[in-house]
């Protein structure tokens, strides 16, 4: 708390820096409080008016900001029950409910008389059996013909699929058998090309051996023309013996015996030059020795090589045989799989597929309720009226006999109340739903019922106002449908505070805030001190206050502006707390406190106030 002196500076500060009109200010000041005095003290004894300052005196209290408004009590669920347009006809058999009946939803209210509607409903039915029975038929038959056709089709591809395997079977032991005979072939392929490699070498050694010897060779074939000659000339010349044995036969006869004998001799020496030609006869890099062991050899080469020719063409021809092979195999398989492909595609069972399909539709189609039925069954529901919520039968216009039409009963649920308001609309920018409300009525007298802000409506009406919704939460005991009542919206609520009014708070040019606290004098001679505030939350009257100098009882300036403040008032009409004292001065606070010696002339007997609905305090 600062010190009186320095606070009753401090709110002067801006007339610091105004002298000329500080001191123009200060004499106007003095002049209308010697004037003021004048005049309280003539009208005093005149008893006609007062003056004196407003001040609050704090107290922890709560700070509320909310907005009034008025409304009517209804029901928050009401319900009625009505006759469709298909029952509109048929008359009421039996009502089961009277007016101020509590009912549950569901319960039944009335009934009409159905029994024309019920045969309706049979002849339709049995026609509908009719056709659902043919269609389920129709489906059956379409279903186990399919099913059949099936079992054949699926057995079929399973034959198929078994050939298409074999085929390919077959076609791979062709490949295989072609990749044997092409390996076996080019085995007798090379063991050909060796067979004539190794002939052509023994052919050229022959040659060189035949030509080696072909001097002897022709001396040796020589000899034996002459050898053959000679034995011819002897045959000749025996027989011509025989036939004349004659000397001269006999001589020609020995002479061609010497002739064969000498050329027998010639033979036998060119025989065994040509043998000792032969003999030395070679081919040391075959090892061959001798021109027999070459004729020979060559003849196995040639041998050999007819056979590694013969095998070279029998493995052709296996080649070619396995080619042709594969291509057999190759149409098997093709074959084998435009089968299966035919028979997978089999137009029949694609047709019987559709032939279930079809009579499915028409199944599922003969299934669903025909609409003539349906309505029948609705109206036949229609025909018994039933509460469509709880709640309590409030209105009833149906009796046996007569035909309903419009509203048959009204319900509405007395234990679930709601407020219908309707808020200014400068108010509702600061409401939303979900806020707490506090609920009076003339029927309640002081009772205050709790309620809930559930609904604004979001265009305004005719007046421009905005309807809305307040449900009752708390005992709504004496809280009748109907009646008027009035609805305090609640904003913002902060219980053991501080407040005063928002005047009483001023800003000082450090830019804080603070209030004037009484330190002494009464009536229009108290005294203040500047006291710095921390302002909280706010309404349109009050603003909440904290300070750590601030304590119960501090009696504090309402206008902190010190031009104002300062009312006038008949001794008849003085606020309540405001005690007029003996020396023409007004006491603000609390009776008990005034000072030893006080009398009392007028004015109230309670503490000072603020306005209507605010905190205690002086005014």
């Amino acid at each position: 708390m600062e010190d009186t002196v320095k606070t009753r500076r401090n709110p002067l500060a801006w007339f610091g820096k105004h002298k000329k009109l500080t001191a123009l200010l200060l004499v106007v000041l003095i002049a209308a409080v010697l004037v003021l005095r004048a005049v309280l003290g003539g009208k005093k004894a005149a008893g006609s008016t007062y003056q004196f300052v407003r001040t609050s005196t704090l107290q922890k209290t709560s700070l509320t900001d909310s907005v009034s408004v008025n409304g009517t009590v209804k029901s928050g669920y009401e319900a009625s029950v009505t006759v469709a347009d298909s029952a509109k006809l048929y008359k009421v058999s039996e009502v089961k409910v009277a007016v101020g009946d509590t009912v549950k939803k569901g319960d039944v209210i009335a009934t009409l008389d159905t029994s024309d509607l019920e045969k309706q409903i049979e002849s339709a039915e049995e026609s509908y059996g009719d056709t659902l029975k043919s269609a389920q038929t129709s489906y059956d038959r379409a279903t186990a013909d399919l099913e059949t056709s099936t079992v054949q089709h699926e057995n079929s591809l399973i034959d198929l699929q078994a050939k298409i395997d074999q085929a390919d079977q077959n076609l791979q032991d062709a490949k295989d058998a072609l990749t044997k005979a092409q390996e076996n072939e080019r085995k007798a392929q090379s063991t050909y090309d060796t067979a004539v490699s190794d002939y052509n070498t023994l052919k050229s050694a022959y040659e060189s051996a035949s030509a080696s010897i072909s001097t002897y060779t022709a001396a040796l074939n020589a000899a034996a023309d002459a050898q053959n000659q000679a034995i011819s000339a002897v045959n000749s010349a025996i027989a011509a013996y025989n036939a004349d044995p004659s000397d001269a036969n006999k001589d020609a006869m020995n002479a061609a015996n010497d002739n064969l004998k000498s050329a027998q001799e010639a033979y036998q020496s060119a025989q065994a030059s040509l043998t000792d030609a032969q003999n030395s006869c070679s081919a040391p890099s075959l090892g061959l020795y001798g021109f027999n062991n070459i004729s020979d050899a060559l003849k196995n080469a040639d041998s050999t090589k007819n056979q590694a020719e013969s095998a070279l063409d029998s493995a052709k021809n296996a080649v070619d045989t396995a080619n042709t092979q594969i291509s057999t195999c190759e149409q098997q398989v093709k074959a084998a799989h435009d089968s299966y492909d035919q028979e997978k595609n089999y137009s029949n069972l694609l047709n019987k597929s559709q032939n279930v399909e079809d009579s499915a539709t028409k199944l599922e189609q003969a299934q669903r309720t025909p609409d003539n039925l349906e309505t029948l069954r609705s109206t036949l529901e229609d025909c018994t009226l039933t509460a469509t919520m709880d709640g309590t039968i409030t209105a009833l216009n149906a009796t046996v006999g007569s035909v309903c039409s419009g509203t048959v009963a009204t319900i509405q649920n007395t234990d679930a109340l709601v407020v219908d308001v309707t808020i200014p609309a400068n108010s509702v920018p600061k409401l939303s739903t979900g806020m707490t409300c506090h609920i009076t009525s003339d029927a309640t007298g002081d009772a205050v019922i709790d309620g809930t802000l559930t609904q604004i409506d979001p265009v305004a009406n005719d007046t421009g106002s905005f309807g809305a919704k307040v449900v009752v939460n708390g005992d709504a005991d004496g809280l009748l449908i109907g009646i008027s009542a009035k609805v305090e919206i609640v904003i913002s609520e902060k219980d053991n505070v501080f407040i005063v009014p928002r005047d009483a708070v001023g800003t000082a040019d450090d830019g804080s805030s603070y209030v004037l606290r009484k330190t002494g004098g009464e009536g229009v001679d108290m005294t203040f001190e500047q006291v710095t505030v921390t302002t909280g939350d706010t309404n349109d009257f009050y603003v909440e206050i904290t300070g750590s100098d601030l304590q119960e009882g501090d009696v504090i300036r309402s206008s902190a502006d010190l031009t104002q403040g300062i009312e006038t008032s008949s001794d008849s009409t003085l606020p309540d707390g405001v005690q007029q004292m003996e020396n023409g001065d007004l006491y603000v606070g609390d009776p008990s406190n005034m000072p030893e010696g006080t009398v009392v002339m007028g004015g109230g007997d309670a503490p000072a106030g603020g306005p209507d609905g605010g905190p205690g305090g002086g005014q």
